[in-house]
C-alpha cells in the first residue's frame, strides 16, 4: 500500500511540475532555472499572479540600461523628430526599438507583459517600413502599447485609433467628409474588434469611416481633430444612430464596438490561439469571452480566466514556437549575458526566420498558425542556430560551465535537464542521450547534449 501511495504521489508531483513548466512556457519567452524555481515556490496560480502584476516586478534596472544606450527610446516627439529628420539619423528609431524589443523578450523578468506587448503589436500591426512610420511607431510603442497592454481593451482601442502611427499607416489622417477613407474602418472592424464574421456589413464600414472623418495628425506627432473635415451628417453603425458631435462621436462608436459580444469572442479566440492552441476548445473560448464581457474588457482578468481554465491547465504544449520564441528560449535557457554577440545572433536568427520585430507589412500582424512557420528549412535553421549558440556560449553560459564541470555523465545530464528540459527526460530519452554522449570527447559533451535538448522535438513547442 505504501508503494502504491508513493507511486501516486510521484505521478501527481510530476503532473504538477509539467503544468508549471507548461504555464511558464506559455507566458514567457522561455523557461530557465530561475523561473522554474520561482514557479515551484509560488505554485501555478501564484506564478501566474506574479506575472500578471508586472508593475510590481523589479526589472533589475533593465529599462534604465536600455535608455542609456538606445537614446531614441526616451526622446519626446520634438526631440525625436529633430534627431531623425533634421540631424538625418534616419534609421535610429527603427534600430533602437528593434534592439530594445529583442532585449526585453530575452532578459526582462516581466515576461507575460512583454508577450502581451507583442500580442497587441501584432493585433494592431503597424510596420516600420519607412522613416516616418518608424518615427511614429517608436512613439506609439512607448505611449500606447506598453502602458496599456495589461489594462482595459477599450482604452487601448481608443488610444490606437488616435495614434499617429495607426492614423498614418491606414490613411485615416486623410479622411474627410468629401472623401472618407475606409482603410482604418475596415481593418478596425475586421481585425481589431468584431472579427471577419462579427456581423458587420459593407454599409457599416462606410458609416464607420464617416464617423471617423476629421481624425488627423498635428505635427510633429499628436492626434488632432479637424472639425472642418468631419462629416456632420447622421450615421448608422450596427443599428445604432450617431448624431454629429465632433470627436466624441467617434469615441462613442469605438466604445460601443469595444463592448460588443463579437469583439469579446474575437479577442478571446485570438488570446487562446496565442497562448494555448491554433484551434482552441470552444469551452475555453466561451469562458474567456464571458470574462472579457463581465470585466468590461479587463485584459488581466481575461488572461487570468484563460490561463486558469481547467482545460488549459491540463493541455500539453500545442503551439509551435515562432522564430522569436524559439531563439529567446534558447538564450534564456542558457542564461546568456547581454552582449553584442548574443544580440547579433538573435537578430540574424529572426532575419533568417522572417520574424524581425515590426516588419510584417500587412495590417493583420505576423501569423500565429503552425502552417506558416513549419518547414524543413525552418527546423534546420533552428537546429543550426541552437548548435551555434551552444558552441559560442561554452565558456560563458553558467549552465554549460556547470555541466562541463560535472563529476559524471549522469550529473551532467541532471544539470542540463534541470536547466533546459525541466519537465524531465524520459527513461529512453535519457539512455539515448547517454549512448550519444559516450561517443563524444568529454570536452564536447555538454554543448552537444545542450543542443539536443534545446533543438529537439519537444523544444519546438510551447
Amino acid at each position: 500500500m505504501a508503494t502504491a501511495t508513493q507511486s501516486t504521489s510521484a505521478i501527481e508531483s510530476g503532473t504538477e511540475l509539467r503544468q508549471l513548466v507548461n504555464l511558464a512556457g506559455r507566458i514567457t519567452y522561455g523557461v530557465n532555472r530561475q523561473f522554474i524555481e520561482i514557479a515551484e515556490s509560488l505554485g501555478y496560480a501564484g506564478f501566474l499572479e506574479w506575472q500578471l502584476d508586472h508593475e510590481s516586478i523589479d526589472d533589475g534596472g533593465l529599462e534604465d540600461l536600455l535608455a542609456s544606450f538606445l537614446p531614441t527610446l526616451t526622446m519626446n516627439a520634438d526631440e525625436l523628430s529633430d534627431y531623425i529628420f533634421e540631424q538625418e539619423n534616419f534609421g535610429a528609431a527603427q534600430r533602437d526599438l528593434t534592439i530594445a524589443t529583442m532585449i526585453r523578450q530575452i532578459y526582462s523578468p516581466r515576461q507575460l507583459f512583454e508577450r502581451m506587448v507583442e500580442f497587441w503589436g501584432d493585433h494592431f500591426n503597424v510596420p516600420m517600413n519607412s522613416v516616418v512610420s518608424a518615427y511614429f511607431k517608436t512613439l506609439e510603442d512607448r505611449s500606447v502599447m506598453r502602458p496599456l497592454a495589461m489594462g482595459q481593451f477599450e482604452d487601448l482601442l481608443l488610444a490606437d485609433a488616435k495614434s499617429p502611427a495607426m492614423l498614418y499607416y491606414l490613411d485615416n489622417y486623410t479622411s474627410t467628409a468629401e472623401g472618407p477613407n475606409e482603410n482604418y474602418a475596415r481593418e478596425m472592424l475586421e481585425l481589431h474588434t468584431l472579427g471577419v464574421n462579427g456581423g458587420y456589413t459593407e454599409d457599416d464600414i462606410k458609416e464607420t469611416a464617416r464617423v471617423l472623418t476629421g481624425w488627423s495628425i498635428r505635427q510633429p506627432a499628436s492626434f488632432f481633430f479637424r472639425p472642418g473635415f468631419h462629416d456632420n451628417g447622421t450615421k448608422t453603425v450596427l443599428g445604432t444612430t450617431f448624431q454629429s458631435s465632433g470627436v466624441s462621436e467617434g469615441e462613442q462608436l469605438l466604445s460601443m464596438i469595444a463592448g460588443h459580444e463579437s469583439t469579446a469572442r474575437h479577442i478571446a479566440t485570438k488570446l487562446a490561439q496565442r497562448f494555448v492552441a491554433d484551434l482552441p476548445e470552444t469551452d475555453v473560448v466561451d469562458a474567456v469571452a464571458q470574462s472579457f464581457t463581465d470585466s468590461a474588457g479587463d485584459i488581466r482578468e481575461t488572461l487570468r480566466t484563460l490561463l486558469m481554465h481547467p482545460q488549459v491547465v491540463q493541455t500539453m504544449p500545442l503551439k509551435l514556437k515562432r522564430p522569436n520564441e524559439f531563439g529567446a528560449a534558447v538564450l534564456r535557457g542558457l542564461e546568456t549575458e547581454l552582449d553584442e554577440r548574443v544580440l547579433t545572433g538573435f537578430y540574424d536568427a529572426l532575419s533568417e526566420g522572417g520574424h524581425l520585430p515590426f516588419s510584417w507589412p500587412a495590417p493583420d500582424g505576423y501569423p500565429d498558425q503552425r502552417e506558416y512557420w513549419q518547414s524543413t528549412n525552418g527546423f534546420l535553421m533552428r537546429f543550426n542556430r541552437a548548435s551555434a549558440w551552444a558552441s559560442e556560449q561554452a565558456g560563458l553560459s553558467p549552465v554549460l560551465i556547470e555541466a562541463a564541470q560535472a563529476a559524471s555523465l549522469n550529473d551532467q545530464l541532471d544539470i542540463l535537464e534541470r536547466a533546459l528540459k525541466p519537465q524531465g527526460l524520459g527513461v529512453e530519452e535519457r539512455q539515448q542521450l547517454m549512448r550519444y554522449a559516450r561517443r563524444l570527447p568529454v570536452s564536447q559533451r555538454a554543448g552537444a547534449l545542450a543542443t539536443w535538448m534545446l533543438a529537439g522535438p519537444d523544444a519546438q513547442w510551447r
